[in-house]
Parts: C-alpha cells; structure tokens; sequence
C-alpha cells in the first residue's frame, strides 16, 4: 500500500476482492483531503475478464510477468500500473489489443 500511495500522491484504501472486477483487490483514492473515495484501480485482475475494461480504470499488477499477461488479453486500451515491491518504483503503461506473439 505504501507503494501505491507514493506513485500515486493520493490517499488510497483497499477495498474487497471483487468477482466482477475480475476478481481483483479494489483499490479506491481520495483525490484531495476531505474528498470522497473513489473506485481508482483494480489490483491483479483475472486477464480473462478484460473485455470491455473501461479503458480510465487503472489495472495495477506486481511486476512484467503480469504486464505480459495483462498486453496477452487486452481487448481495448487499457492503463496498467507496474509496481516494483523491490526497486519501489511505479511505471505506468498503456496497452492495447495488438498482434499476439
């Protein structure tokens, strides 16, 4: 969590594993003090259910085996959060259906 609110800047709250966010964490964010809580982020979502992501919600995943993963299923653009437990250090990626390898 300490990760995730550094790259962000934002206060953040993990929500629950969500079956229809792939079962993925919910992540919510505060984007000013005093403000509401909001749906930012998914957090390891199943890349099967990836069709039909909306493309401003950010998939958050723990590295580039599960970027590579995520760039596999992608059916539409989607953001992807990279996090680094070991460097601590956050990359944001744009992906998006392309040629499959």
């Amino acid at each position: 969590m300490q990760l995730v609110c550094s790259a962000s800047g934002k206060a953040v709250a993990c929500g629950d594993q969500s079956p229809a966010h792939g079962n993925g964490l919910l992540l919510y964010s505060r984007p000013r003090p005093g403000a509401a809580f909001q749906l930012a982020g998914v957090v390891c979502p199943a890349p099967s259910a990836l069709a039909g992501w909306p493309a401003d919600l950010t998939t958050l995943v723990p590295g580039r085996a599960w970027l590579s993963r995520i760039e596999e299923a992608a059916q539409s653009p989607l953001k992807v959060a990279v996090l680094d437990p070991v460097t601590k250090h956050c990359v944001y990626e744009r992906v998006g259906p392309g040629p499959r390898r």
